[in-house]
């Protein structure tokens, strides 16, 4: 019995041989959610060299500042710039976490872990939220105590110039690090480069009562500023926190994330390459990104043009996320939405 010729059906497919004048180009990688950069198609293996080394970098420089604010405050007896030194120190551990973390991250699956390590940056964030949040705790103690019993404050150029030395060192820190993570897409020095940059007006507003103290002979000011950098510190542990929990409950990408990827199959099936998609899904682990889609094709398709079908819309997310972990289901056609 003759008929029309299969590529002139209703709700049939092109064929996947023949060039798509229509089709997006492979090479576009747009990614609305995350930072714009031409480096994130480094090689995966540069960029866990890349995060590891800035990892290692933020943990070298906090423990500098830690050593440098620890030595200051303790001479000119200011409480504020010996809490900011906390602070340094528990950056010092957490990035030093932070750069273990992305060394295991990127360790390639194994029978135990088939899906990799992605998490365990994930997990490192979370770690590192708490551990601020418990020095906080400890500084919020200390100012009150400050409070209550005042101390004058000594040395003022070695006070001042060291809080100074640190407020430019950790602005040249949080430029670095936002270029490594852009680059590398790691969550774990995006979250570094986040604290930081909030280090930098805590930095500042230390300096600025310090000098505000020594202006006045006003000695509660330097409690003041210690009870101040403790709540800074708790809202940094609780913003890390939030961010580290998010991804171990696999909550999904960024809604323009998730409504690219939806336009681009959408855009497939203008074209005439499917007939529809449904159960977009997704979560973030570390750097990477997993999508799961069903994509809906005409029920006598052949299995070898279906599953070609399928790799091109497994390439089309990967175009947008070169860092994902796609998985297309097949799906035939649908009498009704489900």
């Amino acid at each position: 019995m003759s008929g029309p010729p299969p590529a002139a059906r209703a709700g049939a497919l092109p064929d996947p041989t023949r060039p798509d004048p229509g089709a997006a180009p492979a090479a576009r990688a747009v990614d609305p959610g995350a930072p714009a950069s031409e480096d994130r198609r480094l090689d995966p293996a540069d960029r866990a060299r890349a995060a590891l080394r800035a990892g290692r970098i933020a943990a070298l420089t906090a423990g500098g500042l830690a050593l440098g604010k620890l030595v200051a405050g303790q001479l000119g007896q200011s409480m504020a710039v010996t809490a900011s030194a906390v602070d340094s120190l528990t950056d010092l551990f957490a990035s030093s976490a932070n750069a273990l973390a992305i060394q295991l991250a990127h360790a390639a699956p194994d029978r135990s872990h088939p899906f990799g390590h992605a998490k365990i940056e994930t997990l490192a964030t979370a770690g590192q939220g708490l551990l601020i949040g418990g020095s906080g705790v400890y500084l919020l103690i200390e100012g009150i105590r400050r409070l209550l019993s005042p101390e004058p404050l000594r040395l003022a150029a070695v006070t001042l110039g060291t809080m100074a030395a640190a407020a430019l060192i950790t602005a040249a820190l949080v430029a670095y690090l936002g270029r490594v993570a852009a680059r590398t897409g790691s969550s774990a020095i995006q979250a570094d480069a986040v604290h930081y940059r909030t280090d930098i007006a805590a930095n500042l507003a230390v300096l600025a009562g310090v000098a505000l103290t020594y202006a006045t002979g006003f000695s509660r000011i330097d409690g003041i500023l210690s009870v101040a950098v403790a709540v800074y510190i708790l809202t940094s542990a609780g913003t890390l926190l939030r961010l580290g929990v998010r991804d171990l409950i696999d909550t999904s990408a960024p809604e323009e994330r998730v409504g690219a990827i939806a336009a681009a199959l959408d855009a497939m099936r203008a074209r005439g390459e499917l007939l529809g998609h449904h159960r977009l899904r997704t979560r973030i682990a570390g750097r990477t990104l997993f999508v799961e889609v069903h994509i809906e094709l005409p029920g006598d398709l052949p299995l070898a043009r279906a599953h070609a079908t399928g790799d091109r819309a497994r390439d089309t997310i990967l175009a947008l996320e070169p860092d994902a972990e796609v998985l297309v289901h097949i799906d035939p056609e649908r009498d009704e939405p489900a």
